[in-house]
Formats: structure tokens, sequence, C-alpha cells
């Protein structure tokens, strides 16, 4: 109950901060795109990059046609890697997010667990494009929307909630172990390719399907496609649905219980 009321409370002070939220976000925005030639463009072209490449490696090279479902592989590959951009992206960001803004730790007035939700909120702008193009490249393909697609709102917010907990485990660790922006980066590499995102879920057999619920973006990635291709509502799921909030709920508390632990100690090493 502690933990459940401490969130609320966050929640509320995100609310009454929203101002200075909303300025920080938006010169983060600027100072990570606006500065370079090109500008604003940059946020967008580097992940549309990607996927593109794999999306004509697979269709072209490899000359994977359609998945096991009959769905096209195309479509079915971009609805699993829109939302990966997005997790990953809010990732490497949060990691160095508190180094990056150290002179907002030693000011009193401010609250220090906001930091990360920063790049997290930078994160989703260029995400919300790519949920519209996303929904483009669907339609181009026959997929129109309908009341399933409202489910995109609630994986976002899944996604807010499971970034954060992790955002304020490794930002705040990052501090004194300036080793773990690596690790992050390590890690999104193999979780890439060990998350069902260019490979589906039916390939996996035995314990390993069940192994594979453990990863909490497999949830979200495979609600962004049964929300667009497969007109199913994913909370039907109901042991997918546990699995993700109860390691969600554990993750979060545990990036808050660590967080607010090593605050107290963020303006002797930064």
């Amino acid at each position: 109950m502690k933990h459940i009321r401490n969130f609320f409370a966050f929640v509320f002070e995100l609310y009454k901060q929203r101002y200075i939220i909303s300025q920080l976000v938006k010169r983060d925005f600027q100072n990570k795109y606006m500065a370079s030639y090109l500008g604003l463009p940059w946020a967008f072209i580097q992940p549309l990059m990607s996927v593109v490449v794999i999306w004509f490696a697979m269709t072209y090279g490899l000359r994977v046609g359609k998945t096991e479902t009959g769905l096209p592989y195309s479509v079915w590959f971009i609805c699993g890697m829109i939302p990966w951009l997005f997790i990953s992206e809010a990732l490497v960001t949060t990691s160095g997010s508190l180094i990056e803004y150290s002179y907002l730790i030693k000011k009193t007035a401010f609250r220090v667990a906001i930091i990360p939700f920063i790049k997290i909120f930078t994160a989703l702008i260029i995400h919300l494009f790519f949920i519209i193009f996303l929904a483009i490249f669907a339609m181009a393909y026959g997929f129109y929307p309908d009341i399933y697609w409202l489910q995109l709102i609630y994986f976002v917010f899944a996604s807010f909630v499971l970034l954060a907990g992790l955002g304020w485990l490794i930002s705040a660790i990052n501090v004194f172990v300036r080793d773990v922006g690596q690790i992050v980066n390590v890690a999104i590499n193999i979780l890439f390719w060990a998350t069902p995102i260019i490979w589906p879920y039916s390939m996996l057999t035995g314990n390993l399907k069940y192994i594979a619920l453990i990863n909490p973006f497999f949830y979200i990635i495979e609600g962004y496609r049964k929300a667009i291709l497969m007109d199913a509502w994913l909370l039907h799921d109901t042991i997918s649905t546990i699995y993700f909030w109860g390691i969600t709920s554990f993750i979060f508390i545990l990036g808050s219980v660590v967080f607010i632990k090593l605050t107290p100690h963020f303006s002797d090493v930064l």
C-alpha cells in the first residue's frame, strides 16, 4: 500500500510540475536535434533507416513474404519494430540522464526523480510520429483502424510505466558505475534478437515459450501486432497480462527504491 500511495503522489507531482517538464522536454528535444544542420529530420531519419534496412533485408534478401499466420511480413515486422525503437531510445537516453542534467540535482526545489522522465517524454514524441507512420503503412496493406486500435493507448501507457522503473534504476546506478551506459547498449542489442521482433513467437517450443513471457517487451510488441493486425484483445490473454504487470510492478518498485536510496549521494559524485 505504501508503494501505491507513493506512486499516486508522484503522478500528482508530475502533474503539478507539468509546465517545467514540458519546457525541459522541449529544450532537450531542441538540443538533441535542432543544433545540427538538418535539425528536426534527424529525429526520424535514423530510426526510419533502421526500419527500412531490416525490412529490405528480410523482404528482398531473405524473401520472407508472409508469416505462418498468413500476415504480410513487412507490416508484421514494422508493427514490432516501432514500439522497440521507442523502448530502446528511451533506455539509452535515460541511462545517462542524471549525468547530463547534473546541474538540476543541486537545485533543492527541483525533484530529481523527474529527470529520467524528460528523456522518456522526448522519445515518446518521436514514437507518436511513428505510430502515425505505422497506421498509414498498415492501411496500405488493407488493415484499417477499428476499435482494437484503441489498445495502443494502453500499450503506450504500459511501456511508459515499465520504462519509468527501468529509467530510475539504470540512471541512478550509472551515476556511480559509469559502465552501466555501455551495458545498456549491449543489453539492448541482445534483447533485440532475443525478443520476437523479426522472428515469430511460434518458432519457440517447450519451455522457451514460457521464458518469452518473462520478457516484458514481448508483451508490448505482441500487443501492437494484435491490436493492428489481428483484431484481438490482448487483455483477454490473462496469463501474459499477469506476467507483464507482475514483472513491471517489481521493476517499478525496485527502480523507485534504488533511486530514493541513492538520491542523497548524487551531489557528492556529480
